[in-house]
């Protein structure tokens, strides 16, 4: 089946944000390239959730996979804004919600493989894979984050 110039969009900015992502995550935290490609996955998730929100080919209408590209993009502006204002508490809220934001990339990476290459391309089944799986990004986030949080505010000294 052909892919659409959205689609195509959507795909490319999940592979770049994946990439920035990764990055940003693997390097040294604070500093001016960390910004530069944290600013670069922000813009690529902003573009990925765009597009998912015009992509109706699952469904035919807005549905769960639309409410989680809204959720995702809350993360992302949320994450953006901790940092934009800098209020007590600003690096806590940031890291939690850029991470929360990684989580749920992985998350769709994940079901969009899963349903590829699994030939599961019916609509309730693909919708309950995609579901399934963000719940379980989510719970492993929400064990795992916090205590990587305590580590790296503690290093830069902000526990």
């Amino acid at each position: 089946m052909p892919i659409s110039s959205i689609g195509a969009a959507h795909v490319a900015a999940a592979l770049a944000a994946l990439a920035f992502g990764l990055f940003v995550i693997a390097t040294r935290k604070g500093t001016q390239l960390h910004r530069a490609m944290g600013m670069a996955y922000a813009i690529a998730m902003v573009v990925l959730n765009l597009c998912a929100l015009m992509i109706y080919r699952i469904t035919g209408h807005f549905g769960p996979f639309h409410v989680l590209a809204l959720l995702s993009l809350a993360t992302i502006f949320a994450g953006v804004a901790a940092v934009v204002r800098r209020r007590p508490g600003w690096l806590a809220k940031h890291y939690r919600m850029m991470n929360f934001s990684y989580l749920g990339l992985l998350s769709a990476a994940t079901t969009q493989t899963l349903i590829n290459l699994t030939a599961l391309h019916g609509a309730r089944r693909g919708t309950i894979i995609g579901v399934a799986s963000a719940v379980a990004f989510i719970a492993t986030g929400r064990i795992i984050l916090p205590r990587l949080q305590r580590r790296v505010l503690a290093a830069v000294g902000m526990d």
